[in-house]
């Protein structure tokens, strides 16, 4: 049986949705789930069919999300009472999740105007208004969505979305990623946490994050694909903005998405002869968090996010230039190491490759 998360244009808030309710389904049935983009919603699909009344109290596996550190970070523009938002949403989805899967069986819309507000760290289109008292006089409406909808965004985003503090021109930011699934399942939660994590870098702002994300999530799929024989699960992007502090409370920034497209069919053409390219990428980021080596990481970012000829240049010729920066080599002789290494002519004859086939 097909449930179904029609879009409302807020992109953070429909794809946290969508798997939000691949979650409570994957709790529920203990089996795979499928999400699949039909462009004017997402269809998701338990493997195991639902039959009668279900519930989720008491499940050991509903419990533990809660105590997932995504949590505070979601609702961190309400500060200290972000633990009564999460245990909401947690009595929400308990107390009317029958109600809420009978709802998403057919085609719906999501009416705006009442219910809960769309915190900070979810939606950066959707947030508005302050989420705390405040000592100066100023007032501005909130977006309201419904409770059930609310509910299955937040638990969406605390399990399936990646948090990483930064520190970007001498100010404390949130980079805040989400993958938007193309067609994609999965058979535990946390398999998909191990999917989307990142390593402890240091980033040079939400695009070069959200860049290195998309090229350490497109090498594991690479390695499924190489493992199964073809590539059985696609993404189409990455959304992603930053939380920044903005007086006495915090706020989004716009966001923005890095399509996949361009990696996804490299990775479905050849799973085998991309893994150069995708490695050599991998340590450009990860010598490139090193201090004097910035703009290898900046390069590949501009790469990453264009996909054309320029870009392209642009990095092999700073490549070529790091593999001379002796200071760099000092601070980081582990990664520069791996970096001379994989700075062979088929990974960058295979980057070339797949600027032909790139979405311009």
């Amino acid at each position: 049986m097909p449930y179904y998360i029609t879009k409302t244009g807020l992109d953070a808030f429909d794809t946290a949705r969508a798997w939000g309710l691949a979650v409570v389904l994957n709790v529920i049935t203990g089996n795979e789930v499928k999400i699949a983009d039909g462009d004017w919603g997402y269809i998701i699909v338990p493997a195991s069919s639902i039959s009668g009344a279900v519930s989720l109290s008491g499940n050991p596996a509903w419990g533990a999300i809660f105590g997932e550190d995504n949590w505070q970070k979601i609702f961190v523009t309400a500060k200290s009472g972000w633990s009564t938002k999460r245990n909401n949403v947690r009595n929400r989805l308990e107390n009317n999740i029958n109600t809420l899967l009978a709802n998403l069986q057919n085609l719906n819309t999501v009416k705006f105007g009442t219910g809960e507000s769309l915190p900070g760290g979810l939606d950066p289109t959707g947030f508005k208004g302050l989420r705390h008292t405040t000592r100066a006089q100023y007032k501005e409406g909130q977006l309201n969505v419904p409770e059930d909808h609310w509910a299955l965004a937040c638990l969406g985003m605390a399990t399936c979305g990646t948090y990483r503090y930064a520190k970007e021109a001498g100010q404390s930011n949130c980079l805040v990623l989400l993958p938007v699934p193309q067609e994609a399942q999965f058979s535990y939660f946390r398999n998909v946490q191990d999917l989307f994590r990142l390593p402890g870098l240091k980033y040079h702002g939400v695009q070069n994050a959200a860049a290195h994300y998309a090229v350490q999530l497109a090498e594991r799929l690479r390695r499924r694909a190489a493992a199964q024989g073809s590539l059985q699960d696609r993404y189409s992007a990455v959304l992603y903005f930053r939380l920044f502090g903005a007086g006495q409370q915090m706020k989004p920034a716009q966001g923005n998405q890095l399509r996949l497209e361009t990696l996804m069919d490299a990775i479905a053409r050849d799973p085998h002869g991309t893994q150069p390219m995708l490695e050599w990428l991998d340590y450009c980021f990860r010598l490139g968090a090193t201090k004097g080596a910035e703009d290898l990481a900046l390069a590949a970012t501009e790469l990453v996010m264009r996909w054309d000829l320029e870009a392209y240049d642009r990095l092999v010729r700073l490549a070529v230039r790091i593999l001379g920066r002796e200071q760099v080599q000092r601070r980081n002789p582990r990664d520069f190491a791996s970096f001379l290494r994989r700075t062979q002519t088929e990974a960058i004859q295979q980057t070339m490759e797949v600027m032909p086939h790139a979405v311009v």
